[in-house]
């Protein structure tokens, strides 16, 4: 059950970036680092609840991928001060990273092949 909230879930933050989008497009007077903004406050939120939901049955290693992916979106907004003509390119890039992510690691859940590993005594 956790896991179809967790693919609900990235179901809808790519439906909120590509709206985030549109909104640029269509009817916004805001430049791309303030909707790129939002769309960083919006992931992050939905990665954190994503990683509550299913930490405990996918493998370490997805914890720790979606801990540094957490990490880098909370980097970008640093970077949007610091470096503004990097902000829009690597946050293009994160999230599309992240996107990739996320479909890879929903199609391998789904041929059961992404399981944490039990604890227990090695021999």
């Amino acid at each position: 059950m956790k896991e179809n909230i967790n693919t609900t879930l990235h179901s809808l933050s790519l439906a909120s970036v590509l709206a985030l989008l549109a909104w640029y497009y269509i009817g916004s007077g805001n430049t791309a680092a303030t909707v790129f903004t939002w769309m960083i406050i919006v992931l992050i939120a939905v990665e954190i609840i994503s990683l509550i939901l299913v930490s405990g049955i996918y493998p370490e290693s997805h914890t720790s991928f979606k801990i540094g992916i957490i990490a880098m979106l909370f980097i970008l907004l640093g970077i949007k001060a610091m470096l503004p003509s990097f902000f829009v390119p690597l946050t293009v890039t994160l999230i599309a990273v992240n996107f990739l992510y996320n479909f890879y690691t929903n199609n391998k859940r789904k041929k059961g092949a992404f399981k944490r590993k039990k604890k227990g005594l090695k021999y």
